[in-house]
């Protein structure tokens, strides 16, 4: 995988529950436990890099990293999915959403960043290995 920016989605392959934060024992016991029941985007400028932190904070064995796409405007791309995913954002203990999804699986949510890029004026590409 090389060290470059983009969007990604994350699944989780553990029945039980871990901290989102579960590598900050001050907030840990605070935080958002997820399962496999969650999944998650996100952008970064380098997809290496994210993927070691999710392994940190869930264990390599329960992380499914996978980049989707490339694009310049990584910004403006998050912001228009996060309007358009914001009815799966889940609720932490503190009763705060977050950007862990419920209600909706890894393919699906694939199904739908790709769908709403398609009908957009962003330039972006599918991410190739």
């Amino acid at each position: 995988m090389q060290e470059t920016k983009g969007i990604y989605i994350v699944t989780l392959n553990n029945d039980e529950p871990i901290s989102v934060n579960s590598n900050d024992k001050r907030i840990a016991h605070k935080c958002l436990k997820a399962n496999r029941s969650f999944c998650k985007f996100g952008k970064t400028e380098n997809l290496r890099r994210r993927k070691n932190n999710y392994y940190k904070v869930f264990g390599k064995e329960n992380v499914n990293f996978k980049p989707i796409l490339s694009a310049s405007e990584i910004f403006a791309i998050e912001k228009l999915l996060k309007n358009k995913l914001d009815i799966y954002r889940a609720i932490s203990p503190l009763n705060r959403k977050t950007e862990w999804l419920q209600g909706i699986n890894g393919k699906e949510l694939e199904n739908l960043i790709i769908n709403t890029l398609e009908n957009s004026d962003y330039k972006w590409s599918k991410y190739e290995n």
